[in-house]
């Protein structure tokens, strides 16, 4: 690094995030600190021609300076070292007090204290400030000036501290802020793989239904496999167009149209089906709920049984999707759909739970109601 850029205390400062402007700005309140006592110790001894404190004072405060730049804790160089600058920090502060009056050792505690507190715990700088207090008098000083050293070291030594765990704070703020927004952007995309399951998903299976019944009817030569690979090119269509809405953000589903749907979708796999309820006393969001699970209820039970009888019941308040023959499944007993299904309900209040026999399989939803939505 270069010299200027070292000691420039703006450098870096338009470039950088607002956590580290917050560490820059820590760091040069304490260089700052460091050169007014400096300056104005080494003013006062050349006044009074005292160069050999002046030299200690300028030296201890160059080490003092060199190590705070470098003390990770304040936003400093992580890969520096501290060990040689502490060293003569260390010996130019003791030829600072042992050459020069009493009036020299605040100053040199003001520089020892800056550079060392942020690597020494709370209870250790208040130790030393009371031992240095303790020495301080036992050497000739004043018991006033005693205690004021050691109050002065011990603020200054909370000051540093209080900076460090200031500056941690800010990190784990940072960094709480960055892993929010990481599982922002991956419930999302969980969201839209969800979506894009429930949309795509019943579609391909209706598709594949259709075509197989195409393919039946034109090796029997029937005219109606026509009609259905029409309506085959008609869901291909439809899914894409619900794909494209659910890219851009526009998807709705209509609870009517699912049963519907649904009612054909099962005939034209050879199940009968029976629908039992209305939709007149839905609300808005129950109904949209009740779309989603009759298209992921039916969806399952033609992926997942051998059905030769569905019932649809809906009430103001729930969906019940019932089949017979159901297929084992190995493993959990939600796939991919019906967990997602789940998570849909849960997230407007609403409730999934299945029920598998031998001989039937039943999907129950509780769906939102107005007094939940109050809530």
């Amino acid at each position: 690094m270069k010299l200027y850029e070292y000691l420039n205390p703006l450098h870096g400062w338009k470039d950088s995030s607002d956590v580290e402007k917050v560490r820059l700005y820590t760091r040069q309140s304490f260089l700052v600190i460091i050169v007014a006592v400096a300056g104005g110790a080494i003013g006062i001894s050349v006044q009074e021609a005292r160069h050999l404190s002046s030299v200690a004072m300028a030296v201890a405060a160059a080490a003092a300076f060199v190590v705070v730049q470098r003390t990770p804790a304040l936003g400093g160089m992580p890969n520096a070292s501290v060990r040689s600058p502490l060293i003569i920090l260390g010996v130019a502060a003791v030829v600072l007090i042992a050459a020069g009056p009493t009036s020299n050792t605040p100053w040199a505690a003001v520089l020892v204290t800056t550079a060392v507190a942020a690597f020494i715990a709370l209870r250790w700088s208040v130790a030393a400030a009371v031992v240095s207090a303790v020495l301080a008098a036992a050497l000739g000083t004043p018991p006033l000036q005693a205690a004021v050293l050691g109050l002065f070291i011990a603020f200054m030594a909370v000051t540093v501290r209080l900076s460090v765990w200031l500056l941690r704070i800010v990190t784990e703020l940072d960094a709480t802020r960055d892993a929010a927004a990481a599982l922002s952007v991956a419930e999302e995309r969980l969201r839209f793989s969800r979506d894009l399951h429930d949309v795509v998903g019943r579609a391909l299976s209706a598709i594949a239904v259709k075509s197989e019944l195409a393919a039946t009817l034109a090796r029997r030569g029937d005219d109606r496999a026509a009609s259905q690979m029409d309506e085959v090119r008609l869901l291909a269509q439809e899914s894409m167009t619900d794909t494209r809405n659910l890219v851009r953000g526009y998807r709705s589903v209509d609870v009517a149209a699912e049963l519907d749907g649904a009612r054909s979708l099962l005939s034209a796999a050879g199940i009968s089906t029976e629908l039992v309820g209305g939709t007149a006393n839905l609300t808005d969001r129950a109904a949209e709920a009740a779309a989603w699970v009759v298209r992921e209820g039916v969806t399952n039970i033609l992926r997942h049984s051998a059905a030769t009888y569905a019932r649809i019941e809906l009430t103001d308040s729930s969906v019940r999707l019932s089949n017979d023959h159901p297929r084992a499944s190995p493993g959990r007993n939600d796939g991919t759909g019906l967990s997602g299904l789940r998570e849909r309900l849960a997230t407007v209040g609403g409730i999934l739970n299945t029920e598998t026999t031998d001989e039937q399989f039943t999907l129950t939803a509780t769906l939102p109601t107005a007094s939940s939505r109050q809530e």
